[in-house]
């Protein structure tokens, strides 16, 4: 294969994985090593700085408000630290991503893995009480933070879990370009 059909496939998988729903975009992750984004859960998806938890207004991440269910993780990586309140990865680019639960213990939790374990993005990493959650709001928020580099940009407001929610450049300027 010469370099201009390689190009030209690199850009053809980043193009299927912004027009594909949850299921497609998850499995491009897991065979190509096409770097995605998905929502942790089904629930309303903010930016961070709406966040009423001053430990996290000033992070580089995101914030989500979870309904209930399947707990999945947000990006592919390397596992460096589990807790069943925190998974802190490596991805992809060599970034250290953390995904917190904050809130009520008994209202979600997550699995605990060993240092060095693969994980990809979609794969289902801890649950969430409907019944819990269904009684307050904002009993749990799940933050997905950067430690190094900016957070890519996302479309906020309702998910389902596993939903590909990074917005590409050429989907940011032809939004910005409607406006």
């Amino acid at each position: 294969m010469n370099f201009w059909q390689r190009i030209f496939r690199l850009k053809k998988k980043q193009t299927q994985v912004n027009a594909t729903g949850r299921l497609n975009a998850i499995k491009m992750a897991k065979k190509t090593g096409t770097l995605v984004l998905v929502a942790p859960a089904t629930g309303q998806l903010r930016p961070i700085k709406e966040s009423h938890d001053e430990h996290y207004q000033a992070a580089n991440g995101i914030m989500l408000i979870p309904n209930g269910g399947n707990l999945m993780l947000p990006v592919s990586g390397i596992v460096s630290e589990s807790t069943t309140e925190k998974l802190m990865i490596t991805d992809g680019l060599d970034q250290s991503v953390t995904m917190s639960l904050v809130g009520q213990g008994e209202a979600a939790r997550l699995a605990r893995y060993s240092a060095g374990q693969q994980l990809h993005a979609g794969d289902v990493v801890g649950t969430a009480s409907q019944k819990i959650l269904a009684q307050s709001t904002e009993a749990v928020r799940i933050y997905v933070v950067w430690s190094e580099h900016q957070v890519p940009k996302v479309r906020f407001g309702s998910v389902y879990a596993g939903q590909n929610i990074w917005q590409s450049e050429d989907d940011f300027n032809d939004k910005q370009a409607d406006d």
